[in-house]
């Protein structure tokens, strides 16, 4: 009531100045919303790429790709921010290695999550030794970035793009892990090692567990795995050994048009087998097609046909359950049956799949053997082919951090590897001056010189590296998985026969 007259208050958020704060918040969570939605950054560094959103770049181990990696992040990150510290308090100079590959993998992939981290945790288990054990030297220090390459060629270039950004502020010389071998990994690959006056990064390249022979061709790339010819000339050697001399050989092969790994591997089993009296024929799927287990099924009346008492499957470890699992129930399976596979078989007991391997095994009359790319088991079944344990001894960096994980996938032992003989061509080339500068073009060259008395000491075995950045005669496990589902060595071979050792160096 106002000079006698009744006046309408109005309300409490329409008063000034209610009305220009409560605007204000409004407008506020309207741009956030507008954000979230719209906008494609994960983090500094990381962003959503391609129709599923995913998440890719690189990030120094704040940002986590995955739940499952949280933990290796987090200490990635504490090392790193380490490295960072040193040289501010003490003038330490350190250069990044880019651990770079698939971070979110699905069931179709051929690595499962679990590889995918026990890879990441072998490749701390380097940076760490690097930086706090000088077996290697001790500068420049070592900071490890993580780096997510996606699915599809849109997420693989703005990975590359993220690194490129980056290579200058974070010192980038090198990029390792890489996936699998792949005609996109290698297209990926060749980007990473051109020069960049070509319109690549111009950064060194060391793949953890590329093995198809194709990758000989890209310049400036280096691996520590075995290749395929490596892995189906160890095979074939094994078969030559008494008890399968005078073994049928059948061979099951994936004739998928861009999976390198498959074909290569295939193509150098087939190179390797003694044709006369053993070689049975070859049989094809393509998995990139429906129906791959129809397909074995359908196959099944022939293994019985033809009689072999070995099959070598050229294939996936992805699609091994599919074809094990109808072994099971052929119409000859009083017939023993030895299936022998390439390392990627390292995947399936992680993999979905595995009860239907293991029932196979149990009641099919069937075994089941591999070419491993690293097992513990041969540690002490073939002393002199592995230098060191190391990282994985009992008292080793990786028991100190990841005691509870098994090795038997042989995943952390090559990525540790790989990261090593990344370590091994920068101290190298950066010599005792902690300021001295390293780079990506110097690490190419220098990739030459990691062999004869600077071979690296893996614990995958030595590794020599030749002209086509292969590793000479690198030891080559073969492995068993059993009924029980145990994984274990039966045998230690190589390319050639016995696996390099120190001696042989040595002269």
């Amino acid at each position: 009531m106002t000079d006698g007259s009744w006046v309408r208050q109005r309300p409490l958020w329409a008063r000034w100045p209610w009305n220009a704060v409560f605007g204000a918040s409004l407008i506020a969570l309207a741009g956030g919303l507008l954000w979230w939605l719209f906008s494609t950054s994960c983090a500094d560094g990381v962003r959503r790429v391609g129709a599923d959103g995913q998440c890719v770049g690189v990030t120094d181990g704040e940002y986590h790709f995955t739940q499952n990696l949280g933990k290796i992040s987090e200490l990635i990150l504490k090392e790193n921010r380490s490295v960072e510290q040193e040289e501010a308090k003490h003038g330490t100079a350190y250069v990044s290695v880019v651990y770079l590959m698939p971070m979110m993998p699905d069931e179709k992939d051929s690595n499962t999550v679990d590889s995918l981290r026990h890879e990441l945790q072998g490749a701390y288990a380097a940076q760490y030794d690097a930086n706090h054990h000088f077996g290697n030297g001790d500068v420049p220090r070592i900071k490890l970035l993580l780096g997510n390459s996606g699915s599809s060629t849109e997420q693989r270039s703005a990975a590359l793009d993220e690194i490129r950004k980056r290579t200058e502020a974070d010192r980038i010389v090198a990029v390792a892990g890489l996936g699998t071998s792949t005609n996109a990994t290698k297209e990926m690959v060749g980007t990473i090692t051109k020069p960049a006056a070509d319109g690549g990064l111009g950064l060194g390249a060391v793949g953890a567990v590329l093995t198809a022979d194709t990758f000989d061709e890209v310049e400036g790339l280096v691996r520590v795995a075995p290749t395929n010819s490596d892995e189906a000339a160890a095979a074939a050697a094994f078969l030559q050994s008494k008890e399968y001399a005078d073994k049928r050989v059948l061979v099951v092969q994936d004739s998928k048009p861009d999976d390198q790994y498959t074909r290569t591997l295939s193509q150098a089993f087939l190179k390797a087998l003694p044709k006369k009296r053993r070689f049975a024929r070859v049989e094809q799927y393509d998995s990139s097609q429906a129906g791959s287990a129809t397909t074995f099924k359908a196959l099944m009346a022939n293994l019985c046909t033809y009689k072999p008492d070995v099959v070598y499957f050229a294939g996936r470890g992805v699609d091994l359950p599919k074809f094990l699992a109808p072994l099971r129930t052929r119409i000859c399976n009083d017939r023993p049956l030895t299936v022998f596979a390439g390392d990627d078989v390292s995947q399936s007991p992680q993999a979905r799949g595995f009860d239907e391997i293991l029932e196979t095994l149990r009641d099919g009359n069937v075994e089941l053997l591999y070419t491993g790319l690293a097992h513990p088991g041969a540690w002490e079944l073939a002393e002199n082919a592995y230098p060191t344990d190391g990282a994985f001894g009992e008292k080793g960096s990786y028991r100190k951090f990841f005691r509870n994980d098994r090795l038997d996938d042989g995943q952390a032992i090559m990525g540790h590897d790989a990261l090593t003989t990344a370590v091994s061509a920068i101290r190298l080339e950066g010599g005792t001056a902690a300021d001295q500068k390293v780079n990506g073009s110097m690490m190419i060259q220098r990739w030459k010189s990691l062999h004869g008395v600077h071979a690296v000491a893996g614990a995958s075995g030595l590794i020599s590296l030749q002209n086509d950045g292969s590793p000479e005669r690198k030891a080559v496990p073969v492995i068993e998985i059993g009924s029980d589902g145990i994984v274990r060595t039966v045998a230690v071979s190589a390319n050639g026969g016995d696996p390099l050792t120190r001696k042989d160096l040595a002269g």
